[in-house]
């Protein structure tokens, strides 16, 4: 499959090619294609998500001229039905004080040696 790209012109907004509540992600599959799922986003922490993960094949990609950030403001493409997986209910870990304490240090270690 060839990778789609559109262009949009400069919104009323400038740097903003769509409003809010414009923005989503949309999930999709059907019973004829039960291996894959189809996904188009247009939020900005679920593209870079998606086009980071080498299971996502990107099919279309659309930006705005206007836009300040470079990359796209909208994509599509598909995932293997395998990587998707939804929760239930959410989990929380429980930690003992010794857990606790080994956390602290190990995140007191990373933060000095990212100072240095």
């Amino acid at each position: 499959m060839k990778e789609e790209i559109e262009t949009y012109p400069e919104s009323d907004k400038g740097s903003q090619s769509l409003e809010p509540e414009e923005r989503e992600t949309i999930i999709s599959w059907d019973d004829e294609e039960r291996d894959t799922i189809n996904i188009y986003s247009s939020q900005q922490p679920m593209i870079r998500r998606l086009l980071k993960n080498p299971l996502f094949k990107c099919q279309n990609k659309a930006y705005n001229d206007a836009y300040r950030n470079p990359g796209p403001i909208s994509v599509d493409g598909v995932l293997p039905r395998k990587a998707l997986t939804i929760r239930t209910k959410l989990v929380r870990r429980v930690l003992t004080d010794r857990q606790k304490e080994e956390v602290v240090k190990r995140l007191k270690k990373g933060r000095q040696s990212s100072k240095t």
